[in-house]
C-alpha cells in the first residue's frame, strides 16, 4: 500500500511539473490546452484514488467528474 501511495504522488508530481515547464518554456492556445488536459488527467486520478470514488456510486463519481469538467472548460474559455 505505501508503495503504491508513493507511485500515485510521484505520477501527481510529475504531471505537476511538466505542466509547469510547458506553462513556463512555451506560448500559444496550444500549451493551455496541454496544460488542462493534465489538470484533467490529474483531477481525474485524484477523484479516483484519493477521495476514493472509484467504488462510489456511479452518480457521486460522474457528478464530481462533471465539476470538474465543468470548472476546466470555464477555464479555457477564458483563456483560449
Amino acid at each position: 500500500m505505501k508503495h503504491l501511495l508513493k507511485f500515485a504522488l510521484a505520477g501527481l508530481l510529475l504531471l505537476t511539473l511538466i505542466g509547469w515547464w510547458l506553462g513556463h518554456s512555451f506560448d500559444g492556445t496550444w500549451v493551455v490546452v496541454c496544460v488542462l488536459a493534465l489538470t484533467l488527467v490529474k483531477g481525474q486520478w485524484l477523484i479516483d484514488q484519493f477521495m476514493d470514488l472509484r467504488t462510489a456510486p456511479q452518480w457521486l463519481r460522474w457528478t464530481v467528474s462533471g465539476w470538474l469538467v465543468l470548472v476546466l472548460g470555464a477555464a479555457a474559455l477564458f483563456n483560449i
